[in-house]
């Protein structure tokens, strides 16, 4: 995408010329590239169980979306389940930027069928676990409208930006855990990233402005679209995660999941049209102007530890430590040309460092008389930033859940708050800071057979 604020910057210069040329983009030029990812951009697991312990579950993993989180927690299943999560997601964010007189707020919704799983533990030589998922891992859905009035000498302008977002991204999961000991189990998930099996892999973007107001005394009329398509991700990496139960500390997980190149199909759109009043009564038409291109998304490494404890037969508690390497995420352009996906610049002129999260999460089951029922309730918190330009962005969050579980299937909701204070809002506004409010609720069921 093209920076918002490199392209406002550009806008402004329109009407102070006369006549305009627009020279479309040919295959010397360089697109200047970023890939807003409205979801936190953390690879996380899955779950309304591991969500409403705050995301701590890198070293329970004992249900079958432990293909996300830590496949060699597969191992905990005892029978066949399949499962499915449901998300709803609401995220309000308050702009402000006092250089540029800006205050707007924006409101996004998006319900989505989260992560679907068939699970099948059985024994050859060895303990054995192999499962089929799918996790729609990063959303997209992001809108933004603002009005910015702009004044200099011979110019005043007042426009209206308009920027709206939309897609997902997902993967499709083969995963097997094997048990090397009675307390040792390691286990691997192939994600295969592709728009072949059923789901988009893309996201599409708009970047639309309006000006109106007078150049030189001139009125002037400036009404710019750009269109973008990112589609056709693909690509190939790996959960690699192990998990020790220890003889007196609980259970240790640790989790590395791999580093890959997905490729995109990138199409770009530009339309503009300036008419200007009397007495110049005319209007200058520039595109349709587009450029389609292949390019590569790097995707960083990531990796992290857990503990949990079961303390009795009702409590188990947890806690995590994630990190993200996102100083080697990047993405490269058909003529070689390297972005940082974060904020939009050339990546040797970016600087984006690494995220580390911690998570801390609990689960207390009620025990129903009959005992052939249980009442799980659980609660976490969370530091979870995500990566910015010269520094990461901090966001905090809790969780609660609760659910019911009885012997053929389990039913758990969990609802999780995350938000940000004062933190920079990137190329969506330049010079702005943002108040973020994101509310999540996922529901799973599981059906054991």
């Amino acid at each position: 995408m093209r920076s918002l604020n490199a392209l406002g910057a550009a806008l402004l210069l329109l009407p102070a010329i006369c006549f305009t040329i627009f020279v479309p983009p040919t295959q010397a030029d360089t697109i200047f590239q970023q890939v807003g990812i409205a979801s936190p951009p953390v690879p996380v697991g899955s779950g309304a169980r591991a969500m409403g312990m705050g995301g701590a579950f890198i070293a329970v993993a004992d249900d079958a979306t432990a293909a996300s989180w830590n496949p060699g927690g597969l191992i905990q299943l005892e029978r066949p389940e399949l499962s499915i999560v449901g998300a709803y997601g609401v995220r309000q964010s308050d702009y402000t930027s006092e250089s540029r007189g800006i205050e707007t707020s924006s409101s996004d919704r998006e319900a989505s069928f989260n992560y679907f799983s068939a699970a099948l533990p059985f024994h050859w030589h060895k303990n054995m676990v192999v499962s089929l998922n799918y996790q729609r891992l990063y959303e997209f859905g992001r809108s933004l409208g603002y009005d910015l009035s702009l004044a200099s000498p011979g110019v005043a302008l007042d426009q209206h930006v308009d920027y709206d977002q939309s897609g997902s991204i997902g993967a499709l999961g083969v995963a097997g855990a094997l048990e090397l000991t009675p307390r040792l189990s390691i286990g691997v998930t192939v994600n295969l990233w592709t728009d072949e099996l059923g789901w988009d892999n893309g996201w599409d973007e708009t970047y639309h402005v309006t000006s109106n107001g007078t150049q030189a005394g001139v009125p002037v009329d400036i009404d710019t679209r750009i269109d973008e398509e990112y589609d056709k991700f693909r690509g190939v990496n790996f959960n690699v995660g192990v998990l020790w139960e220890t003889p007196s500390w609980g259970k240790l997980g640790a989790v590395v999941k791999t580093p890959f190149k997905a490729s995109m199909v990138h199409r770009f759109e530009f339309n503009e049209t300036i008419t200007y009043g009397p007495p110049l009564n005319s209007t200058t038409t520039s595109g349709p102007f587009i450029t389609d291109e292949e390019v590569t998304l790097h995707m960083p490494l990531s990796y992290g530890l857990g503990w949990s404890r079961r303390f009795n037969d009702l409590l188990t508690v947890s806690v995590d430590l994630y990190r993200t390497e996102w100083g080697d995420y990047k993405l490269v352009d058909s003529q070689g040309n390297e972005f940082s996906p974060i904020d939009g610049r050339l990546k040797e002129q970016s600087d984006v460092d690494a995220t580390t999260h911690a998570r801390i999460g609990a689960e207390y089951l009620i025990l129903l008389p009959n005992k052939d029922m249980a009442l799980p309730l659980r609660a976490g918190i969370f530091y979870d930033p995500e990566p910015g330009e010269g520094s990461p962005r901090d966001f905090y969050g809790i969780a609660i859940g609760g659910g019911i579980s009885k012997q053929r299937y389990s039913c758990d909701l969990a609802y999780q708050l995350r938000w940000a204070k004062d933190a920079d809002a990137g190329t969506l506004i330049a010079e702005a800071e943002a108040d973020v409010w994101q509310h999540t609720v996922l529901l799973s069921l599981i059906y054991y057979f």
